[in-house]
């Protein structure tokens, strides 16, 4: 049985919507196992020469850990051994969820393998990859497409409007780990900024669907994270900064140090500096994808 797993890019916070937000971009890695190969791990694409190849890999705990979880349940439950290939093409720590999107690839993976009816409940596979990986707001919309929000450990799927079309700004150099931007940020914070936040990211998800960029631009504002973490990264916050100057509705995505942009009539992104690329993948409107072939 040869099993492939695709599962997109995230973005995830969207400003305001702190821990709650999350967009997924037609930007997807793809995992297989295959029973029929030779037991190993490989890995094609970005970070292919930096990941681990002996098992403790984002993908294959997470395919540990549902098996595990499935143990619980069914106590037959076991993997025969296979081949785990890998083509990555979300970079990694780059704010772009490429972990969350392994967590979920792994989950997936092993749902299938253990049986026809493995795969039937995406919630169980978002439910399992964002205990492992520790970033619901990443593993929803790489579960679920489209633009997702999570709260007290409920999902809800929304379908941004199709003129919404982001641009990701990717750093070469820079990474941040999303461990150290979130040690950064401060225990409290202050009431005037939880509100300004909870009535921002009422505006986003509003913007976001109805397709009104305008009105974006005012939302996209945050008091709650995108400073402190922009200050770790001075070459993002510089950009973000100029891009809202010329107009853009932009954030850092997720924790940085990528920036999430959104280009209207007579407002483009335009040249970058050195060591910048942008990528322009479109929201991918479905999450995980499963195929299977015996």
């Amino acid at each position: 049985m040869r099993v492939t797993v695709r599962v997109p890019a995230t973005s995830a916070n969207l400003g305001p919507g702190f821990d709650c937000f999350g967009l997924a971009l037609d930007l997807c890695n793809e995992v297989t196992a295959d029973t029929e190969a030779e037991p190993g791990v490989t890995w094609q694409g970005e970070g292919a020469d930096e990941l681990p190849t002996d098992g403790s890999d984002m993908v294959s705990r997470a395919i540990t850990r549902t098996v595990e979880q499935q143990t619980r349940h069914h106590s037959d439950a076991n993997l025969p051994p296979f081949a785990l290939r890998g083509v990555n093409r979300i970079p990694l720590e780059r704010g772009l969820g490429s972990s969350s999107a392994a967590a979920v690839a792994g989950v997936a993976v092993a749902r299938t393998l253990l049986g026809p009816s493995g795969f039937d409940d995406p919630f169980t596979t978002y439910a399992y990859a964002a205990e492992l990986e520790g970033h619901p707001d990443n593993a929803a919309p790489a579960t679920f497409g489209a633009l997702t929000v999570i709260a007290s450990g409920s999902v809800r799927r929304l379908e941004p409007h199709p003129s919404i079309d982001p641009v990701v700004l990717v750093p070469e150099r820079l990474r941040l780990p999303t461990g150290d931007a979130r040690s950064a940020l401060p225990p409290s914070v202050d009431r005037a900024d939880a509100v300004f936040n909870v009535g921002h990211a009422a505006l986003v998800a509003l913007a976001l669907v109805e397709g009104d960029l305008d009105l974006l631009l005012l939302a996209l504002h945050d008091r709650l994270h995108e400073d402190v973490r922009a200050s770790l990264v001075p070459e993002a916050a510089a950009i973000l900064e100029d891009l809202r100057a010329r107009q853009l509705a932009a954030c850092l995505s997720g924790a940085g140090p990528s920036i999430l942009a959104f280009e209207r009539d007579g407002h483009e992104v335009g040249a970058l500096p050195e060591g910048w690329r942008a990528l322009r993948p479109g929201v991918r409107s479905h999450g995980v994808e499963v195929s299977v072939e015996d």
